[in-house]
């Protein structure tokens, strides 16, 4: 994947997560459901999307191996981490995400909930601006390596 391609790539990555905090949140705080069964869900289906793996490894080792939830988050993402297009600052604000998770009432899960959807907008919309400019930058310079190579073959 090229470098303008991964990019982009983290910028649907975090605008996606920020989707399934949404889901997390009306299935939590409004249906009441267990955290172990709304990452079941997201597993199952394709709404998880890149995060699919995360979420299907935090919920096993929910269900299997008895574990606390941020415990079983921090383990799934690390994980995952070379396949999700994420910078490095982007991992650790989401291992803090972890160790909220379950810890807590519905009330206060509601307010972890809405305090990392903030976090992940903030994410995607640096992730955006590093889009169009370095994304701008990587294939413009593309181009002109290009261009310069034919031209020393010539």
């Amino acid at each position: 994947m090229g470098l303008s391609a991964r990019l982009k790539a983290r910028q649907l990555a975090l605008r996606k997560l920020k989707d399934i905090i949404l889901f997390m949140e009306n299935e939590i705080c409004v249906l009441g459901r267990p955290l172990n069964k709304v990452f079941e869900e997201l597993a199952k289906g394709s709404y998880g999307g890149v995060w699919r793996p995360v979420f299907e490894r935090s919920g096993s080792m929910l269900k299997e191996q008895s574990m606390d939830a941020g415990t079983a988050w921090r383990i799934a993402l690390g994980e995952a981490a070379v396949s999700l297009p994420l910078a490095g600052e982007d991992m650790d604000i989401l291992r803090d995400f972890g160790e909220l998770l379950g810890k807590s009432d519905r009330q206060m899960q509601q307010a972890v909930l809405d305090m990392e959807k903030e976090k992940i907008a903030a994410m995607e919309l640096k992730a955006k601006e590093a889009a169009e400019t370095n994304g701008k930058l990587y294939r413009n310079l593309g181009a002109l390596l290009g261009a310069a190579l034919v031209i020393l073959l010539i």
